[in-house]
């Protein structure tokens, strides 16, 4: 896939809040699913934490 194509339009992302501190994040490529998952304390981390499961995807 071109790398500079939109992370919207290479990946789905959904987050999830767990409780009140924590937000649970996965990523998985359009093309096939095989789900990445992380947590994170806040929505701003979480959304670093979805930028790279992403990156980590699409290196390995």
């Amino acid at each position: 896939m071109n790398a500079h194509v939109p992370l919207n339009e290479r990946v789905t992302v959904k987050y999830e809040r767990v409780d009140e501190h924590r937000y649970k994040v996965s990523v998985t490529p359009i093309d096939r699913l095989q789900w990445r998952v992380g947590y994170a304390p806040d929505m701003k981390a979480a959304v670093k934490l979805a930028q790279e499961l992403a990156i980590e995807d699409y290196r390995g």
